[in-house]
């Protein structure tokens, strides 16, 4: 085949992969070539498998008669212009070819071999598709039989059910009727019944009556009985095998039957329904050295049903409920009688036992004849009296009176107490430490006897009559506390002093620390109680807390704290308090000014006829942080000017020292372009290229107004940086150091500056550690620590949904974060249509797709079953179901058409190209936008492609003339192009794959929906029905996006992916 070596180094730009390419062994690490002609496009398709190093690497290729690459791709990490790309072109090159289709496997069958395969391949498949025309048959025949049945008219008549009941033993069995007029018709198979309805089938009763069965068929009564008899049939209890239109009740189903029964009309059973009072005959004799408790009749107990709480009898046609005072021990006292079938045998040392701790409670319930128990005594009343010793310990004494004088607690001579002394003795043992002259003494501890009166001695209470001394209750009577906080600014700082009428400041840290370690209450130096769970203590720990106060500070006085904490102060004080805030006068008149003072900054001459309001006062809102020393993010939507209004703000501190902006890469010289545009007094320096290079305009750095640089140079460049005096440093695009273990973020909190700012529309993607990341970088230790934050503010919000975390976290940042959304400030924006089109499978993807879902799904629980399943395998696995839903060709060298979603778009494309639409689309494969890229060739379809490999330069040049011809599509990859670009001359925007993250795709549609935009902006996302994309949609309809709380507050998407919810997204439909 006939290819130029010059053409080969116009795709392998990279000479090191060009030179690796050249000298690869190909005779060993190609396992598989396939070359098609494809004559009415007049080129050769080239699919190839090579083995590097155990690794599988597909690469793909079209080329033209003439030697030119047409397209390419490979599924390594370099994608194209590598050295496999490489290693194919050259061993082409050598290839002498005298038929197509060409086939080779490493193996070395020949050609005629692999034809053979392949006939006998088509074979099996004409095999397949005859046992596929069957099952079609059979479908065929189920519709016919459902046609049939859709034919039986529907009836708007409401039919009832009715029951009928029979006793058989000890067993309640029921049968079924549907009652139609005067007719009733019995249900001959329940199980055909309930099957009926939940299919909406029909059924024949008798000669003539036939119905659709459903539950709409039934009265709202019929539905109530049809309901119980589903949950009996569960329990499969037919009468007898065989015989289905009988159930037996089961004991666990007769009280909720009896309920259900006697509630409705008596025309829905054909038994009665009634209650009944009883008290159960027992009898008492005795037998050598015991007594035997017994029935009197067991012959009353042979047709009685008993559940666990109630006992039913079925006589003359009415079902009877016998009520009892103690239901569940009755019955359980019976069941053991029944199962005796001789009486009870009680020891007369048991007697007393027996009587006070199981018949006492039963005696409204059984006719019994008491006079053995004469000698168990029942107390007319237990007195408890509790004092406090000289020593601090808890003396407690016990009382019985009885008709014939007092005894005492714990007293060995005392057999016959009630169970209710027993309780009281029983609670207090473990906390005996003595007993002396009938007074037990309680172990000595200051914890125990400040609980013991706050819960021990309520829970006495209820069972006997508590008296306590002046010592004692000491220790339930908590001293109130008064704490005053005084709040002012002083020598620029807010100035705090913490103090309390009640205990000097030392005692009132020692308080704290208490409070810190979870007691319930401190003693003070005066011998007094102070109870540490009023809210006093709650609010001074989350002031001191939040204000990062040590102990000594409280001690030492006024305390000093940066500015930024006066907003959170304020509102701790606005809010309802019990601590005693004092507001100074400085201080108020700080909070008026920074309420009024923004309208005092005057927008530059040059701009007060270009900007909006909302970006006049962002720009003062720039200027009101800047002189008060707040660092701030702008975090406007997407399209409202970020850029110029952070231009203004910079020309009006031009006469400050240098401003540094660093930005994505790719916006490096939009940054310089959009300062040059409108401004021709700043000086701006952009620093990028060759390392002296930059280091020469580094040194520099002081002569300009403005640098910028990206932050990549900057990781490169962090130590010729470090030590220069900045102004204001902007990050651009801020989520760039969202991750704060990053180099990115690192470098950039490196940097000294006065002022510090951040632009981006989406400060939280995923996480509120991306959110304390830029904080860290605007006022470092605003939100504390990282390890603080986490475990006093993520994890609360996101794991526990904690809304008062929330409220606090949100009441701190917002003063600092300004945002304002395009429907609020762009009333004149053309709408944005957004449209989600699904798409579906034909019958080869859908196996494919399926196939490949079986196969990831038993990878999936090996790896559960092992305990080795990680984030990273399951995103492998989801990003080869993913690629399955864009174009199968991603994985499959065999495979030659379009996908199914392909040709959808193209058939969208030319739809909108016809009604004279320019169009973005985006997606997240590089490898997807080259192969929609070679069907727009196919298609005459003018376009330009923007991917990670383009230029700075170049990629502005596209921008630039995309927005002024006639091009109908650009074709951007998400990465590379969904953020800094001005593309307003489209008015269609398509994504073409989900991505997970929300805030991306958004921003990407933005780069159309924006000022600017004269056009409503159709928005298209393309959706593979049935298919993990689907389920990725509806992840993010149920997730709630943790930026839209912080940010704007309203119902978001997808926050972040637990493995579980990765998991569920293989789950098949």
């Amino acid at each position: 085949m006939h290819i130029q070596d010059k053409e080969i180094r116009r795709v392998i730009h990279d000479e090191k992969e060009y030179r690796y390419g050249r000298f690869i062994d190909i005779q060993s690490q190609l396992e598989r070539m396939t070359i098609s002609l494809d004559e009415d496009n007049g080129c050769y398709r080239i699919n190839a498998r090579m083995n590097d190093h155990n690794e599988r690497i597909i690469i793909s290729m079209k080329i033209s008669h003439d030697g030119e690459i047409i397209q390419s791709s490979c599924s390594c990490q370099m994608h194209n212009h590598c050295r496999h790309m490489a290693a194919i072109l050259f061993y082409l090159r050598k290839l002498t070819i005298s038929s197509f289709p060409y086939f080779y496997e490493q193996n070395g069958e020949d050609n005629k071999v692999l034809k053979l395969k392949q006939i006998e391949q088509q074979r099996q498949e004409r095999i397949i598709s005859k046992k596929q025309h069957d099952s079609l048959d059979l479908i065929q025949l189920y519709k016919d039989q459902l046609l049939r049945e859709s034919l039986i008219p529907l009836s708007s008549q409401q039919y009832q059910l009715k029951i009928f009941v029979q006793r058989r033993k000890e067993k309640l069995i029921i049968a079924l009727k549907v009652v139609n007029e005067n007719q009733s018709f019995v249900v001959k198979n329940i199980e055909t019944f309930l099957n009926a309805i939940v299919h909406h089938e029909s059924i024949k009763y008798g000669k003539t009556f036939e119905f659709i069965h459903s539950e709409s068929a039934f009265d709202d009564n019929s539905l109530e009985i049809l309901n119980f008899i589903k949950e009996c049939f569960l329990k499969n209890q037919f009468l007898q095998k065989g015989l289905m239109k009988a159930l037996i009740v089961s004991d666990e189903h007769i009280d909720a039957f009896y309920d259900l029964m006697s509630s409705l009309p008596s025309s829905y059973c054909d038994i009665g329904f009634d209650k009944r009072e009883y008290r159960i005959p027992i009898e008492i004799s005795s037998k050598e050295e015991s007594y035997i408790l017994d029935l009197k009749d067991y012959q009353e107990f042979n047709q009685v049903m008993m559940t666990s709480k109630y006992m039913y009898t079925l006589e003359d046609d009415i079902m009877y409920k016998y009520d009892f005072h103690e239901p569940e021990k009755l019955i359980a006292f019976l069941r053991k009688l029944l199962e005796s079938r001789g009486g009870l045998y009680i020891s007369k040392e048991m007697l007393t036992d027996f009587y006070k701790y199981i018949l006492v409670d039963l005696l409204d319930d059984i006719d019994l004849d008491t006079h053995l128990f004469d000698e168990y005594r029942q107390e007319n009343m237990i007195n408890l009296y509790g004092d406090m010793s000289k020593d601090d310990q808890i003396c407690i004494q016990l009382e019985y009176i009885y008709d014939d004088g007092i005894m005492y607690g714990f007293d060995e001579d005392n057999q016959h107490k009630s169970k209710e002394a027993d309780l009281i003795e029983n609670y207090l043992k473990p906390y005996i430490e003595d007993i002396d002259d009938h007074v037990i003494y309680l172990q000595y501890d200051h914890e125990f006897a400040y609980q013991f009166m706050k819960e021990s001695l309520p829970y006495l209470s209820t069972y006997c009559q508590v008296y306590v001394t002046d010592a004692l209750k000491g220790f339930s009577t908590s001293q109130d506390m008064h704490i005053q906080v005084g709040v002012n600014m002083s020598h620029g700082l807010l100035s705090i002093h913490i103090d309390s009428v009640d205990v000097d400041k030392n005692e009132l840290i020692d308080i704290l620390k208490a409070y810190k370690k979870k007691r319930k209450f401190y003693k003070l130096k005066n011998g007094k109680i102070v109870s540490l769970e009023n809210k006093e203590f709650k609010e001074l720990d989350e002031l001191t807390t939040s204000l990062q106060l040590k102990s000594q500070d409280i001690v030492n006085g006024n305390i000093e704290v940066p500015t930024y904490r006066l907003f959170e102060l304020d509102q701790m004080m606005n809010h309802e308090s019990v601590i005693d805030y004092t507001r100074g006068e400085e201080f108020d008149q700080w909070m008026k000014r920074l309420e009024t003072s923004s309208q005092d900054y005057q927008v530059p001459t040059p701009y007060q006829n270009i900007l909006r309001e909302y970006q006049v006062e962002g720009y003062q809102w720039l200027r009101l942080m800047e002189h008060y020393g707040f660092g701030g993010i702008l975090a406007d939507d997407m399209g409202l000017g970020k850029t110029l209004q952070m231009i203004v703000y910079l020309e009006s501190m031009k006469d400050q020292d240098t401003h540094l902006v660093i930005t994505p890469a790719s916006l490096l010289l939009n940054w310089q372009d959009e300062i040059e545009k409108f401004s021709a007094s700043l000086r701006v320096l952009c620093i990028y290229g060759q390392k002296a290079h930059r280091d020469e305009l580094i040194e520099k750095l002081d002569q300009y107004d403005v640098v910028i640089t990206s932050y990549d140079y900057l990781r490169r460049d962090i130590d010729m940086y470090e030590n220069k005096n900045l102004h204001t440093i902007v990050l651009d695009e801020a989520q760039y150091i969202k991750n704060p273990k990053t180099r990115n973020a690192i470098c950039v909190k490196r940097l000294k500056a006065k002022q510090r700012f951040a632009l981006t529309g989406t400060p939280i993607e995923n996480s509120l550690a991306e959110l304390w990341s830029i904080f860290d970088f605007l006022m470092p230790y605003y939100l504390y620590h990282y390890a603080y934050f986490l475990e006093n503010f993520e994890k609360p919000i996101v794991k526990e949904h904690d809304e008062d975390k929330q409220l606090k976290l949100k009441e701190m940042i917002s003063p600092f974060v300004l945002r304002r959304n395009k429907k609020d400030v762009l009333t004149e924006l053309p709408d944005k249509i957004e449209q989600t089109l699904y798409l579906r499978f034909n019958e080869e993807e859908e196996k494919l797709y399926l196939g490949n879902l079986v196969q990831v799904n038993k990878s999936l629980q090996e790896k559960l079953d092992i305990h080795q399943l990680g984030r990273i395998d399951i995103l492998a696995m989801l990003t080869r179901l993913r690629q399955l839903c864009q174009d199968s060709r991603l994985l499959y060298e065999t495979v030659e058409e379009p996908s199914s979603k392909l040709k959808g778009c193209m058939e969208l494309i030319h739809s909108l190209k016809e009604n004279h639409k320019k169009i973005l689309l985006f997606s997240s494969f590089t490898s997807v936008l080259h192969l929609i890229e070679e069907q727009c060739h196919k298609e005459h379809i003018s376009y330009y492609l923007l991917d990670g490999s383009i230029s700075k330069e170049k990629r502005k040049k596209m921008v630039d003339a995309f927005q002024k011809d006639e091009t109908t599509l650009f074709l951007i990859s998400l990465k590379a192009g969904g953020a800094g670009l001005n593309l307003t001359s489209a008015q269609a925007v398509i994504h073409f794959d989900p991505w997970w993250n929300m805030s991306a795709k958004n921003q990407a549609t933005d780069r159309a929906h924006r000022i600017g935009q004269k056009e409503a902006v159709q928005v298209f996302s393309l959706i593979m029905k049935n298919s993990i994309e689907e389920k990725i949609m509806d992840l993010q309809n149920q997730k709630k996006n943790l930026a839209d709380t912080f940010v704007e507050g309203n119902e978001g998407m997808i926050s972040t992916m637990s493995i579980d919810d990765m998991k569920a997204l293989f789950e098949i439909s």
